[in-house]
């Protein structure tokens, strides 16, 4: 990685956290704070030039919970994109990372690429949700702007990882959206979170990226969650100027 030039865009990707305002209380018999903290030497180690956040930041939309993790990643030192997860209250979510779509879509160019960020989340549902006047406002936003290459972040997976558990709590009606990737082909990347797994997929030449949790996985293809031994993790991703991307997994 040191050889990159300044063309290239890095992302680390941060997911499912699920840290709480207690430090003490446990995720699937995990610390979240801990675990989120032990993978901080490599995320600087790799020194991104931005942090995407895709959800389920906190476990219990506490504003203490926030400031936690907040404080943790400004140790990283580069800006944070977040986006709610099915756990999270974008209300108060918004106060302690203001750079996420809390009135729509997020657009945020850089070296070539526009990352856009979506608010998948529907009060009192597991699932997820694009309704007509997000996928609008994304349409039209991608009309209008001037970048070669697009990234879309969410927080729930446009397409089945093959893990039933979470399989049923994926984006409703993906339909629409996942048309919207045939009709521009400057969209190159789908990053999302709440699957719990490393997932790689590619749909035409778009590449699609379900990113593990930085406290708890679980074992892919399986009917209930199963706790992934290999511990924490986060995507990192190397986005070129000619549109290529390279991705793997960062752990403590």
């Amino acid at each position: 990685m040191n050889a990159r030039t300044i063309t290239h865009l890095k992302l680390v990707q941060i997911s499912d956290c699920h840290v709480s305002s207690d430090p003490e209380i446990t995720y699937r018999g995990l610390n979240a704070g801990r675990s989120l903290k032990s993978l901080l030497p490599a995320i600087r180690l790799f020194q991104p030039d931005l942090v995407l956040l895709t959800g389920d930041v906190s476990e219990d939309a506490s504003p203490a919970s926030y400031r936690r993790v907040a404080a943790l990643l400004g140790t990283i030192g580069a800006p944070v994109l977040a986006l709610p997860g099915n756990h999270d209250d974008p209300e108060v979510m918004r106060h302690h990372f203001p750079h996420g779509p809390w009135q729509g879509p997020l657009f945020r160019a850089a070296k070539g690429w526009q990352l856009v960020l979506l608010d998948s989340t529907a009060r009192n549902e597991i699932s997820g949700v694009l309704n007509d006047d997000c996928l609008a406002r994304l349409e039209s936003g991608l009309s209008g702007c001037e970048s070669d290459h697009v990234l879309l972040a969410l927080h729930h997976q446009p397409v089945k990882v093959g893990s039933p558990w979470i399989d049923k709590y994926a984006l409703g009606e993906p339909g629409k959206f996942l048309g919207l990737l045939e009709k521009d082909d400057r969209i190159r990347c789908v990053a999302w979170g709440h699957v719990h797994q490393d997932f790689c997929s590619e749909r035409g030449k778009v590449k699609l990226l379900g990113s593990p949790s930085s406290v708890a996985n679980s074992i892919p293809g399986r009917e209930k969650f199963t706790l992934d031994v290999g511990g924490p993790a986060c995507r990192w991703l190397v986005l070129d100027r000619d549109g290529g991307i390279e991705t793997g997994l960062l752990r403590a």
